[in-house]
């Protein structure tokens, strides 16, 4: 006769390889024996969860025995339930029963921590895991648990050190090999990352966030066809499944089919189930195919029942709305869509005061911080409101300490680094944080106007001089160049044809490895040789008469320095490339030339040449542009 300890493990190995139906027979095998066993208890529940059944876990949580109640292990899983049952306040108080019982339990560690961070108590949740580490060496839950911790606040470099560590000890652990790609891709190494979701694929092909993980990366390389051929099987699995619609949408808008990809949806969107998911789904569908409009007009009318909406629902109903208006120049909507989570912020989680004085003085208290959500290139375009927002430039910024030359490009050389253990503890003690990525939420008259002040990009006077003595001996005017590093980015060679012939001096501007591309090209002067700093960029591009090239930090920072320039851009552009009469909104001294249609920069740009030189053309006669000859 088997033993109660046999078919506790032979139930775990089941559960484990994923067989649940087997592993709840032996678990009840258990019961039946022995009724309230902890462990054949907690397993039988587990199970229920794993089949989707919460319902049937509520009934055998019900069950629970004394015995049960002084269990940690489960404790921690009641408190897990209470979680998807929408009850934080139980869940809390079960986890710090379960922390009573053992205080290096590493499940309820794990939640605790959850629970700290979201109050804000980073270093907090960060000791309580290390604390608990350093009891169970080696505990794969433990070092994944602070790997996520670092990777929901964009502490990428740590949170990759120690997901690797965690694999070393689980290497056939797929969903390990998935988070390692993750933060790989969020580090922008995506070559890297393929091959920890190929293993991570490999060990379970059908598991759709593996598959969508693939696809999404294989598109982020230019592999269109393989992308969208994953995108596709996933979609074709799971039909309801709307993040596999938006991975397939995506990719089809990027390979020009936008509209045949919307016609598929569009019946799934009727017939699905959870009809506030398919309809956030539909917008951003919207979005990425080329047409904010109409996000709007399906999901505007909906702000009127945000307020009954639950937290994520609602944010990211605002996230989506916001991306749209920005997108279409609706920027006078942008207060009233994300004013209540802004002064939510502002008075400590609490919706509270939106007096004008007090939010005033709450802002100029608040420590900004450059938030995990944030590119670096919207930080570029949202810099000039720090300056507005009463933020001195000696206040200290908080953010990933990668970001301190960026910060320190507009003036802001205070970073204060939250990407290392302990980070948080170098920051002052302040009533709130700020997102930098909910600073348009401020009131008009709090935040200034949208668009300026322009330029707001620092130079300092010495290195102007040298780049304009430098540059003095060649023909003017002298325009400036970007491209991106690889396809299906534009890059030097497919740019040069396009503006070999303009008058004046053609200056590189690229200073990283790209400079590779100038090699066989002969009369474009190589200033990116000589950028050591960002400094020494923003000097140069005040120097310039004129930069063109495609969306980067190139283009960004000549519009904060009010150089005249000529940004191409893709058909779907992010929003800060929003134009009105070909103008930029955020960069009153740059063009926008948006590609007619989704496609690739060899076949565009040939169409594309003769507007490019009527642009540059017109855009240096307005603005009084140096020739050659002028001084």
């Amino acid at each position: 006769m088997l033993l109660v300890d046999d078919r506790l493990k032979a139930a775990k190995d089941h559960a484990l390889a994923g067989r649940h139906d087997n592993a709840a027979l032996l678990y009840e095998s258990i019961l039946d024996v022995s009724p309230g066993h902890p462990e054949a208890l907690s397993g039988l529940i587990e199970t229920r969860l794993a089949n989707g059944d919460l319902e049937g876990a509520q009934t055998l949580l019900s069950k629970s025995t004394a015995v049960t109640g002084q269990d940690p292990g489960f404790l921690t899983l009641a408190a897990k339930i209470s979680i998807i049952s929408q009850k934080p306040e139980d869940a809390e108080k079960l986890v710090e029963r379960a922390l009573a019982l053992d205080p290096y339990h590493a499940q309820a560690a794990l939640l605790k921590a959850e629970f700290l961070a979201s109050a804000g108590a980073l270093s907090e949740a960060e000791d309580l895991l290390n604390t608990v580490r350093s009891r169970n060496t080696g505990d794969t839950d433990i070092l994944l648990g602070i790997s996520r911790l670092y990777y929901a606040y964009g502490l990428f470099s740590p949170a990759l050190m120690i997901a690797q560590e965690a694999l070393s000890n689980a290497p056939d652990d797929s969903n390990l090999s998935a988070f390692v790609g993750q933060i790989l891709t969020a580090l922008g190494d995506h070559g890297k990352a393929t091959s920890f979701f190929e293993a991570a694929h490999l060990k379970e092909p059908t598991n759709p966030e593996f598959m969508l993980a693939l696809a999404n990366n294989a598109a982020a390389i230019g592999q269109s066809s393989e992308a969208l051929r994953i995108a596709g099987r996933a979609k074709a699995l799971f039909p309801d499944l709307m993040p596999a619609w938006l991975s397939y949408i995506k990719i089809k808008a990027e390979r020009g089919e936008a509209l045949e990809a919307l016609r598929e949806f569009a019946p799934v969107a009727k017939g699905a189930k959870d009809r506030m998911d398919a309809t956030l789904t539909l917008g951003t569908a919207y979005r990425l195919a080329g047409e904010p409009e109409k996000a709007i007009q399906l999901l505007e009318p909906l702000m009127a029942n945000a307020a009954g909406m639950k937290d994520a629902v609602r944010g990211r109903l605002y996230s989506i709305l916001r991306d749209a208006f920005l997108s279409t120049g609706q920027i006078e909507k942008i207060p009233s869509t994300l004013e209540q989570p802004v002064v939510a912020t502002l008075n400590g989680g609490q919706r509270g005061d939106t007096n004008p004085d007090v939010l005033k003085q709450r802002v100029s208290e608040a420590v900004m911080v450059i938030d995990p959500g944030l590119s670096n290139l919207e930080f570029m375009v949202l810099a000039r409101f720090l300056d507005q927002a009463g933020r001195d430039k000696s206040a200290p910024l908080a953010g990933p300490s990668t970001l301190s030359q960026l910060s320190g490009f507009f003036g802001y050389n205070n970073l204060l680094p939250n990407d290392a253990p302990n980070g948080n503890a170098e920051q002052p003690a302040a009533p709130v944080t700020l997102p930098i990525s909910q600073i348009l939420g401020l009131p008009n008259d709090l935040r200034g106007g949208v668009t300026g002040p322009c330029p707001y990009l620092p130079v300092k006077p010495e290195l102007l001089k040298r780049w304009q003595d430098a540059l003095s001996e060649f023909p003017r005017p002298w325009i400036g160049i970007a491209w991106n590093e690889a396809q299906p980015g534009l890059t030097l060679d497919t740019l040069l044809p396009a503006i070999r012939s303009l008058p004046g001096t053609l200056v590189s501007t690229v200073w990283d490895h790209s400079r590779r591309q100038l090699s066989g090209h002969q009369g474009i002067i190589d200033a990116g040789a000589h950028i050591k700093r960002l400094d020494d960029l923003a000097a140069l591009l005040h120097a310039l008469d004129f930069v063109v090239g495609p969306d980067g930090i190139i283009l960004h920072g000549a519009g904060a320095a009010g150089t005249p320039g000529l940004v191409i851009a893709q058909y779907m552009s992010p929003w800060y490339w929003y134009a009105e009469n070909t103008r930029s909104l955020w960069y009153p001294s740059m063009d926008v030339l948006k590609a007619p249609r989704f496609g690739h920069w060899a076949t565009l740009i040939p169409e594309l040449t003769d507007d490019i030189h009527a642009r540059i053309d017109n855009r240096l006669a307005s603005t009084g542009g140096q020739t050659e000859g002028t001084s």
